[in-house]
């Protein structure tokens, strides 16, 4: 063996030892290394606030609107927002969301980069150098350092959507992270499965245990899906290629309607193409001017803010109340006009904490100030609720709910998005809404699938009962483990690491190290010192996966210091 690669052997199995691992992700070292090796970069961005506050003082720009993920707390009812926010600046950033990762936010590093398109600066595979020499010449990029230059990045980003000029893919060649983080082997996003069979699935040519699936009920392999989809396709074809508005809807449809409509005790349903669809389209239908306000929890999946950003173009307003907190939002509505009409949107189980929404509450304030309640029951559906049918029949107010809706993508195993409410209300969403009546409809072996998969769920209750099973084991043993899971209740299970760099190579390790796959939620997707290792469990995970996971979770929580 050369003495370099003894030297980059040595290198890596010095960096994977716990204590330096501890050490290199510890919060301390990490804002200390990123002050010292950001400096230049700070200096440059508070030019750049600097020119942009003159040029606000000169033309009146106005300032961007906050995102959530910017500030846990800004603009929100009932919150009290910290001092250092209340210094700030607004600027934009991405709503916090059911995912999460490396968006539109980047580096201010970026302008450093070679200025050949898409080439990282300084690439480096598995911690070291490509080239195997230090910026020195003489030593070795280790682990640690190719760790340390992703942590930097990730603490000194601002936003590549505010960079303007000539030429629109500008901001596209500044985005180093993704490309960086690839050569480094720890990029964890858009990672291809070659086959997902439920509880198990195999990635690049290796079976692991997947933890990060919506598929909660396990039947997206079931035979009678299965067989659905398959007859669906010799019967209809692959396609209506066209809008429900003229050639695509088909009595498949209609039958699925009155199947979801009659489900939920209501006495209409509407099939969408995709579960995000329906709360672009439901939103902006519905809040079509000046005098409709989005009453909206804070921490709602981001498919929902980006339905209100639509109505917000045709003069509706925003406001955000204090997660899952009814008195903030009788705050919140208490201070509208009274020539404003609010509809209240909640997820009734929120798809990252895996809390349920505290509807009771919430159904009390709407009533009192005559608004109406959209609840989003996209991870309730098959989860939570008599016979799996959602949060309003968990706490027994289906009748007290306005709208519900959600996805075939988790429970129904299939590809699309459902509404169910008054006939009417339906029946001027589907004719008012642009992104419904303008979108192909949903396919016909989709349909049919979620259709049986919505009778396989009655037939087979079991289903149900061994998923809460399933998750109630974990919660209890992460628990009893030391991990914070905060208020989960249902099958999606975080563990807050609160760290980006933390999260990422946790995730790594358990995925390399124990061939357990987990989804790792890092900011901006969700709000500062909010990351997470997001899971979630099936009817069909058997006691040995769940055994498997708890041994990987205790080694790994040890090796990073979080346990």
């Amino acid at each position: 063996m050369r003495m370099k690669d003894r030297l980059v052997d040595q290198a890596k199995k010095l960096t994977s030892s716990g204590v330096v691992v501890r050490v290199v992700s510890n919060d301390r070292v990490m804002r200390l290394a990123t002050g010292v090796m950001d400096a230049k970069n700070r200096l440059r961005a508070a030019r750049e606030r600097a020119a942009e506050a003159w040029d606000i003082l000169l033309n009146g720009h106005a300032l961007p609107n906050i995102d959530p993920s910017l500030d846990d707390e800004a603009g929100v009812h009932g919150a009290t927002p910290s001092r250092a926010a209340a210094r700030r600046p607004a600027a934009p950033a991405a709503p916090a969301a059911s995912g999460a990762g490396l968006s539109v936010v980047e580096e201010t590093a970026s302008s450093e980069a070679p200025r050949e398109r898409g080439v990282a600066s300084r690439p480096h595979v598995n911690g070291v150098g490509a080239n195997g020499a230090g910026s020195n010449g003489a030593g070795t990029y280790v682990a640690a350092a190719a760790e340390q230059q992703l942590a930097t990045q990730m603490a000194a980003r601002t936003s590549l959507a505010r960079i303007g000029g000539r030429d629109v893919f500008e901001k596209a060649y500044k985005f180093m992270t993704a490309d960086n983080a690839r050569a480094m082997g720890v990029y964890p996003f858009f990672r291809p499965l070659d086959f997902n069979n439920g509880p198990e699935a195999q990635l690049e040519g290796r079976t692991v245990i997947m933890l990060g699936s919506n598929n909660y009920l396990g039947l997206t392999t079931h035979p009678k899906v299965r067989e659905a989809a398959r007859n669906a396709i010799d019967k209809y074809g692959t396609s209506m290629t066209g809008s429900r508005l003229v050639n695509g809807s088909m009595r498949l449809h209609n039958e699925l309607e009155q199947k979801l409509a009659a489900y939920h005790g209501k006495e209409a349903g509407l099939v969408f193409t995709t579960g995000y669809q329906v709360n672009i389209a439901t939103i902006s239908a519905l809040l079509s001017n000046k005098r409709s306000v989005a009453m909206i929890d804070k921490d709602d999946h981001a498919s929902i803010y980006d339905g209100v950003r639509l109505a917000q173009a045709a003069g509706a307003r925003m406001v955000r109340y204090k997660h899952s907190d009814p008195a903030a939002l009788d705050s919140a509505l208490s201070e509208i006009a009274d020539t404003e009409g609010a509809l209240v949107i909640t997820d009734g189980v929120f798809s990252a904490q895996g809390e349920i929404a505290s509807l009771p509450g919430i159904v009390e304030v709407v009533k009192k100030h005559k608004a109406r309640l959209l609840v989003d029951d996209a991870h309730a559906l098959g989860v939570i609720g008599p016979g799996g049918r959602g949060t309003a029949a968990h706490f027994g107010l289906g009748k007290e709910v306005d709208l519900i809706g959600g996805t075939f993508s988790k429970s129904l195993a299939s590809i699309g998005g459902w509404l169910v409410g008054e006939r009417k209300v339906l029946d001027y969403i589907q004719h008012f809404a642009y992104s419904f009546l303008f979108a192909a409809s949903a396919a016909p072996p989709c349909v049919a699938a979620a259709m049986a998969s919505l009778e396989v769920m009655q037939e087979e209750p079991w289903r149900q009962e061994k998923l809460r099973e399933n998750f109630t084991y974990m919660r209890t043993e992460l628990q009893r483990l030391g991990f914070e899971l905060g208020k989960t209740e249902t099958a999606v299970i975080p563990i807050y690491i609160r760290d980006d760099l933390k999260t990422v190579m946790m995730w790594k390790s358990l995925l390399d190290d124990y061939s357990l796959y987990v989804n790792p939620f890092i900011t901006p997707g969700v709000p500062p010192k909010q990351q997470v290792l997001r899971t979630s469990y099936m009817a069909t995970h058997e006691r040995k996966h769940l055994d498997h996971a708890l041994e990987a979770f205790e080694k790994v929580g040890k090796k990073f210091g979080v346990i």
